[in-house]
């Protein structure tokens, strides 16, 4: 009984957010769900670009057996889907293109079979899609797997809404041993230069080993403490800096309709924490739950908590680029010492003369000193565990 009154107050609180997000983009004029057409994305220093130089903003949603649903000819299904996480406002769906001794069997042949179909049904949606060439390849010859990275990056190369991880998680058991950088440098010259590529998360997520690629994929420690956890998003954006590529923040904790320790959670808030650190950090960031394993319409908790990480992931403008601040640069925002004492998760970010400050992990009611001409503007959002405001920098002030 305990467990369903959490998970309804959860829900309740997502529904809020949720409403909260949608009327401020309906003052502000922000349409909820863009129409910029899909173009092929390339790198630009530490994003992804389209052809006019915008950049795309990544909100992933995990959808690994979407291209098994084709495959077999469930279409309605893949379409089911598509339109949840295109409604939802999903940027990118992230696919696995084989998947032969999981809990759903997809041939390699089957897979790559379907792909294009896959591809064109996604871009009617308006959505891109991460195709993730190896799964489960334990056993399989280094031909197989060659072939594989080589005839699904060739079917990538062919729509403009495709990019391209070459491994899930090179160092898990069931892969074989692939977690070499001389590998997979092999394996992307199967690649067509006009794929954006990752080869993989490393199996430390602060690490660079698996950083060669046209951009970046970690897969952050789901371990400990739910706010440190949240928190380490910022490992992701220092990750950024020291290999001067776009990274994606690509299987985080999931969501569920109940909570498993170091495995999922069902806190609406923590997932808008998510999206709205990895938007205020300029990276890329994938919703991850249970249902979506299946590409399955989530149940009503995970629903809530997707609603909850898109209005994080949307807490700026798509169009406005943002760079991080501290107390070592000139005219910074300065905290209060008991905030600033909450270190990785007290950040704030800048864009020209506003910006946006996120406590995290924090639920009491906080006010923030602010340097200068800073002064605050309005509270974004204020719920369990975090709360965010936005601030400018005053040119009438003495």
């Amino acid at each position: 009984m305990i467990e369903c009154v959490a998970s309804v107050r959860h829900l309740v609180v997502a529904l809020a957010v949720t409403l909260a997000f949608e009327e401020a983009s309906a003052v502000s004029g922000h349409e909820p769900r863009g129409t910029v057409p899909l173009a092929r994305l390339t790198p630009c220093e530490r994003a992804l670009c389209r052809p006019d130089g915008s950049r795309f903003r990544w909100r992933g949603v995990t959808a690994f057996a979407l291209l098994d649903l084709v495959a077999d000819g469930k279409n309605r299904d893949a379409r089911a889907f598509l339109q949840w996480a295109r409604d939802t406002r999903f940027t990118v769906v992230r696919v696995l293109a084989m998947n032969p001794k999981g809990w759903f069997d997809l041939d390699p042949a089957a897979g790559r079979r379907s792909l294009p179909s896959l591809l064109r049904l996604a871009a009617e949606h308006h959505l891109y899609v991460q195709i993730v060439a190896l799964a489960n390849t334990v056993g399989r010859p280094m031909g197989a797997i060659t072939e594989q990275v080589r005839e699904v990056a060739r079917i990538c190369a062919a729509s403009d809404n495709c990019l391209l991880e070459i491994a899930n998680e090179p160092y898990h058991s069931s892969q074989a041993k692939l977690q070499s950088a001389s590998l997979m440098r092999d394996l992307q010259a199967q690649v067509p230069e006009s794929v954006p590529v990752a080869w993989g998360a490393a199996s430390n997520h602060t690490s660079d080993v698996m950083a060669g690629g046209s951009y970046v994929v970690a897969h952050i420690s789901r371990s400990g403490d739910r706010w440190a956890r949240v928190a380490r998003v910022r490992d992701l954006a220092t990750l950024s800096r020291q290999v001067g590529k776009f990274v994606v923040d690509n299987e985080p904790i999931g969501a569920a309709e109940k909570p498993e320790r170091s495995r999922r959670d069902t806190l609406p808030s923590a997932f808008y924490a998510q999206g709205a650190l990895a938007r205020l950090l300029e990276l890329g960031s994938t919703f991850h739950c249970s249902d979506c394993l299946n590409a399955h319409v989530p149940g009503p908790i995970q629903k809530a908590c997707a609603s909850a990480f898109i209005a994080g992931a949307t807490v700026a403008p798509d169009d406005v680029a943002l760079s991080e601040i501290d107390d070592r640069m000139p005219d910074s925002v300065i905290l209060r010492a008991e905030i600033a004492a909450l270190g990785p998760r007290a950040l704030a970010a800048v864009a020209a003369n506003r910006g946006w400050l996120a406590l995290i992990g924090d639920g009491s009611d906080r006010s923030v000193a602010l340097k200068g001409r800073w002064r605050i503007d309005t509270r974004v959002t204020e719920q369990p565990g975090v709360a965010i405001w936005t601030f400018r920098h005053r040119t009438d002030l003495d």
